[in-house]
């Protein structure tokens, strides 16, 4: 799997290299976490490409092999639009680890490696933990991990707490709704 992840990491940066300057590459890691008030198996899935839709505005995942978006090993995806357009492969999917990883390509721009693990605090309550390695380079290298901050990725995990409670809790009042007699 290591093996996996690197030549992806090479790949990636071999076929920038024509693209972009030939300043360095940085790199930077972030862990962060967020509790979330749904059972794990509930939360799981909000992490696949197709349940993103629901809680990330703009995330338009597009497939590329197989035809369909799938939450499974080796589904090849599309998202973004021009320079921030990527390529994402899902690298594995352990349902009963509830752990899913993911390598992110933006050939002109940087790789990302993001590891996603979902555990149970209790059968109403999870825990969260989401780690990115961010490999930047060309002109705006600076720029892209200055986003990738410890600031600004904790403000990012406030923020993915932020919209998928509120993504739960609409949904939540939308099943209750429906479950009512009418």
């Amino acid at each position: 799997m290591i093996f996996f992840h690197a030549l992806l990491m090479f790949c990636a940066a071999a076929l920038a290299s024509d693209a972009v300057s030939t300043k360095a590459a940085r790199q930077v890691c972030r862990v962060g976490s967020f509790e979330l008030p749904c059972s794990a198996a509930a939360a799981f899935p909000l992490f696949s490409p197709e349940c993103e839709r629901a809680w990330v505005k703009g995330w338009n995942p597009r497939p590329l092999f197989p035809d369909t978006i799938e939450f499974r090993r080796d589904t090849v995806f599309r998202e973004g639009e021009g320079a921030g357009e990527a390529i994402w492969t899902i690298v594995d999917v352990d349902e009963r680890a509830l752990r899913a990883e993911y390598v992110r390509v933006a050939p002109a721009s940087h790789t990302a490696h993001i590891v996603v693990k979902v555990e149970a605090v209790d059968t109403n309550r999870s825990h969260v933990t989401v780690s990115y390695t961010v490999t930047a380079f060309g002109d705006h290298a600076a720029a892209l991990l200055e986003a990738f901050s410890e600031e600004a990725y904790a403000a990012k995990m406030r923020n993915w707490r932020r919209n998928i409670s509120a993504y739960l809790e609409t949904s939540y009042l939308e099943k209750c709704r429906s479950d009512r007699p009418r």
